[in-house]
C-alpha cells in the first residue's frame, strides 16, 4: 500500500475509469474479500471511515516518497511463461507439498480461535471471487512466486508457481459481482484473457458459483 499511495488517482482497465485510492480499496473489498457475501451484501459505503483510515495508513507508510514514484512492492511480479505452459494436475502436487500445510488440504484455509482466518481459503464459498486479481493465473503465479510459501518467497520454481496458480484458479469460487447476465457474457466482457472463468473443468462450468 505504501507503493500505491503516490500513484492514485490512476486509470484502471478493470473498470475503464480514473480511480481514486478509495475506489481502489473499495474494489479490494468487493472482489478480493468477496464483500457481496458479507452481512451488508457489499463493501463499506463510499466515504466510510475505514477508507479514510486505510488511506491515512498508506500515506504514513509512504512518508517522504515523491508523488508518482515507482516503488518496490507495487503490483505483481511479471512472471514469464514457461515452455511447458501450466497444468492444474501438476499444480495439485505442488499445492499438496507447499501450500496445504497453511491453506488446508481442501484449500479452505485455517481459522483462529475467534473465527477469523489465520490463512485464507483459496477457493470455495469463502474465497476471493472471480472478479479478484488472484483469479487470473498470470497474476496469481507472479504473486505466488514472490511471496509463497509464507516467508519463503522465490522458493518455488517458475514452473511450480505457474502450475499451482493454475490449480488454484481452476477451482470454483463465488461469482464475479460484475456478472449481470450469463457466464459466457461475463467472460467475453471481463475474462477474455484465457483464464479458467467460463471454462468447463471436470464437467462443471466455472463461474456459475455452484
Amino acid at each position: 500500500m505504501w507503493a500505491a499511495w503516490g500513484t492514485y488517482p490512476a486509470y484502471r482497465a478493470k473498470n475503464d475509469q480514473i480511480n481514486t485510492m478509495e475506489d481502489r480499496i473499495r474494489d479490494c473489498f468487493s472482489y478480493s474479500m468477496n464483500a457481496p457475501a458479507s452481512p451488508s451484501g457489499g463493501p463499506p459505503p463510499r466515504a466510510d471511515a475505514i477508507y479514510r483510515d486505510l488511506q491515512m495508513y498508506s500515506a504514513w507508510l509512504a512518508t517522504g516518497v515523491p508523488t508518482g514514484a515507482k516503488l518496490p512492492g507495487k503490483g505483481y511480479l511479471d512472471l514469464k511463461s514457461t515452455t511447458l505452459g501450466y497444468d492444474p494436475r501438476r499444480g495439485a502436487q505442488v499445492f499438496a507439498q507447499s501450500c496445504a500445510a497453511c491453506h488446508g488440504p481442501d484449500g479452505q484455509g485455517a481459522k483462529n480461535g475467534d473465527g477469523s482466518y489465520a490463512f485464507p481459503p483459496l477457493w470455495g464459498a469463502q474465497s476471493f471471487n472471480w472478479g479478484a486479481a488472484m483469479a487470473s493465473v498470470k497474476t496469481a503465479a507472479g504473486f505466488i512466486k514472490a511471496n509463497m510459501p509464507l516467508g519463503q518467497g522465490y522458493a518455488l520454481t517458475d514452473q511450480q508457481a505457474w502450475d499451482v496458480a493454475a490449480f488454484i484458479d481452476s477451482r470454483e469460487r463465488p461469482r464475479d459481482p460484475r456478472q449481470d447476465g450469463s457466464v459466457g457474457e461475463a467472460r467475453s466482457r471481463f475474462h477474455a484473457n484465457g483464464d479458467y472463468y467460463g471454462q468447463i473443468i471436470d464437467s462443471h462450468l466455472l463461474g456459475d458459483g455452484s
